[in-house]
């Protein structure tokens, strides 16, 4: 028997804290094509109702798809037409899968992202691609772990073209920047995410420093020496900076190794990011959605080496530090219940995924995407 196990409400008081006592009632059901009967009930501090399937994932879909089998297909290099031709669905109902599965994860790693890697250097770096236009590129900064390359965030930037260009190209970005807006100091901004992400999770000691590892760029390093987390150290509380020529050799030998591993596999499993082809993302909000689906899919269910002995399955959060058994119940909970943004403590790295803020100079700035209520309950 189902027990809700709090008020669907932000704005009620049993929303965070349920009182003991009986604080709901049975408020019949209601009947549909895609969950058969479902539940309902009335909470006896607000007086509202809800059922069961408000806190499902599927909460108000009209048609079931498997997520797990939609998270692995992702990954695996098709498109949104594609799936949407496997499923048999609309792009726009993989869109809003993806954007399920997308905010499901963000819960699910910001739970367990402070027991991962700890004592481990850090490497930064952006992957450099385009969204809606070659005169938009996105700089797509990945903080993850030296050895065990478990992936900490993800941000975003857009920048300006550069590089050599025909007149007819110069005249069509002249015209395309018209009518937008860039972000000012936009990379260092983005940087500036992953270190406050650093500055509130990552734990340092004088044994155990922070160690980070990032190309020559000097937005890199401007960033850092502004912030909190390299103006208030300590002697318990150390940081250092590494930087690595972007041009030195893309080898295991390389401190970089494990962002240019992961750059790698974005490129080889997510369609948009192939290099030379006609795919590529319109909206930066649903690209980023679908990068974080991938960051959990990475994460948490890929294998660390794939080259590795049969035997040896252990995922790169294993490898991380983090128990087979919390990994497997996270991610039951996950594909099954409903996270509600009111219920967690996001960072603005996160928050900005969950709620498909992301900047699109295209667009003036502003994000082409508008959520549902339910999203941002």
């Amino acid at each position: 028997m189902f027990v809700p196990p709090f008020c669907p409400y932000a704005a009620c008081a049993a929303h965070t804290r349920p009182p003991r006592s009986a604080w709901w009632a049975h408020a019949g059901h209601h009947s549909t094509k895609a969950f058969g009967r479902v539940n309902r009930f009335r909470c006896a501090v607000c007086g509202r109702t809800f059922s069961t399937q408000t806190f499902s994932v599927d909460y108000y879909c009209k048609r079931v798809i498997a997520y797990i089998q939609l998270e692995r297909l992702s990954a695996s290099a098709m498109s949104i037409r594609a799936l949407g031709r496997e499923y048999k669905a609309s792009c726009a109902t993989i869109t809003n899968r993806i954007d399920r599965l997308s905010r499901q994860g963000v819960a699910l790693h910001t739970s367990l992202r402070k027991e991962a890697g700890q004592g481990e250097a850090l490497c930064f770096d952006g992957l450099v691609s385009f969204e809606r236009s070659q005169d938009f590129p996105a700089d797509i900064g990945i903080s993850i772990t030296a050895h065990s390359r478990f992936v900490l965030g993800l941000s975003h930037a857009t920048t300006r073209r550069s590089g050599r260009m025909r007149p007819g190209q110069k005249k069509r970005q002249e015209r395309r920047y018209s009518s937008a807006t860039f972000e000012k100091r936009a990379i260092q901004r983005s940087f500036s995410d992953h270190l406050d992400m650093l500055h509130r999770d990552w734990a340092t000691s004088t044994t155990r420093p922070l160690v980070l590892i990032t190309d020559e760029k000097p937005d890199y390093a401007r960033a850092l020496r502004r912030h909190p987390l390299y103006l208030s150290q300590s002697a318990e509380r150390r940081c250092a900076h590494v930087q690595i020529p972007s041009t030195a050799p893309r080898v295991f030998a390389n401190p970089l190794f494990a962002s240019n591993y992961y750059e790698r596999e974005v490129r080889k499993d997510q369609a948009q990011h192939h290099r030379e082809t006609c795919c590529f993302a319109r909206n930066a909000a649903n690209d980023m959605n679908r990068l974080y689906a991938y960051l959990v899919w990475h994460n948490y269910s890929k294998r660390y080496s794939i080259k590795g002995p049969v035997h040896k399955t252990a995922t790169h959060a294993e490898v991380a530090g983090m128990a087979a058994s919390a990994i497997r119940a996270a991610r039951v909970t996950m594909f099954g219940e409903r996270a509600f943004l009111s219920r967690l403590k996001l960072l603005p790295i996160d928050e900005c995924i969950w709620k498909k803020t992301v900047h699109q100079a295209w667009s003036g700035g502003r994000g082409s995407v508008k959520l549902p209520n339910y999203a941002v309950a």
